[in-house]
């Protein structure tokens, strides 16, 4: 089994149950602070393939509405 050093406080905790209680509320303060920064990342980066995807949306309308016109001739 791997020594505590090797250990991330959180994970240290479960395993021994001795570990301060203060240390384990940090380290879970810790993980909760890095899912939200990952969720804002993710968040920002669906409301740009959003812009990408309207970009793409109103070209693709555009040739559609040329097609037509050209087929109209």
């Amino acid at each position: 089994m791997a020594s505590e050093e090797e250990i991330p406080p959180s994970q240290a905790t479960a395993q021994t149950g001795d570990a301060d209680p203060e240390v384990a509320v940090e380290a879970e303060a810790g993980d909760i602070t890095q899912a939200y920064r990952e969720l804002a990342k993710g968040e920002q980066t669906a409301a740009q393939m959003e812009a990408s995807l309207t970009v793409l949306e109103s070209k693709l309308e555009a040739m559609l509405k040329a097609l037509e016109g050209s087929e109209k001739k």
